[in-house]
């Protein structure tokens, strides 16, 4: 098994970052909004990341394929795989998260829900469309899966998985306070 670095940009660290209580990862990225212009470094808060910066390999040695599981969505929907023929890039991790966590909610996955589950997504996604600039269209695309993970809704960065090759888990953190 070849091993991979992560991307100081995803990288998870067990430390926090200098000047940041409770950000454990360089890249601050609320998921509800798409990554190209909504990711920042965490020491340049004001400036979205460049697209050079976007294109930057995800990986050391850079792959062309990563798979990021995330223990928190349905067990089907876990695992997001992410590929590029030339290589993964910091873009091509975060679009794929982004578009996974945006895919509906299964409507069978959601009637398997206990019923408490199913009101805290009930109440994250009217809250989600409440915040829309269309919340017409967003009431009428329904739940996504953004919406199951109720209040986790920041990425938390990436840890290089010790069971798989080329793969890696998704942390998520809560908004603060």
């Amino acid at each position: 098994m070849t091993p991979i670095i992560i991307h100081q940009y995803l990288h998870y660290s067990q430390h926090q970052q200098p000047n940041e209580p409770g950000v454990y990862c360089p890249l601050v990225w609320d998921l509800r909004e798409g990554p190209a212009g909504a990711a920042r470094h965490v020491a340049k808060l004001e400036t979205p990341l460049t697209p050079r910066r976007l294109g930057e390999p995800a990986t050391y040695p850079a792959v062309t394929s990563l798979q990021i599981t995330c223990n928190i969505l349905p067990e089907a929907c876990q695992v997001i795989e992410v590929t590029n023929s030339a290589f993964v890039t910091l873009l091509d991790v975060m679009q794929g998260i982004y578009d996974a966590i945006h895919a509906p909610l299964d409507e069978a996955e959601w009637d398997r829900l206990p019923r408490k589950q199913q009101a805290k997504i009930q109440e994250a996604f009217e809250k989600r469309c409440r915040m829309a600039l269309d919340p017409a269209a967003c009431t009428t695309r329904g739940r996504l899966l953004i919406d199951y993970l109720v209040n986790h809704l920041l990425f938390g960065g990436l840890t290089v998985s010790l069971e798989k090759e080329y793969a890696a888990i998704l942390s998520l953190r809560r908004p603060p306070p």
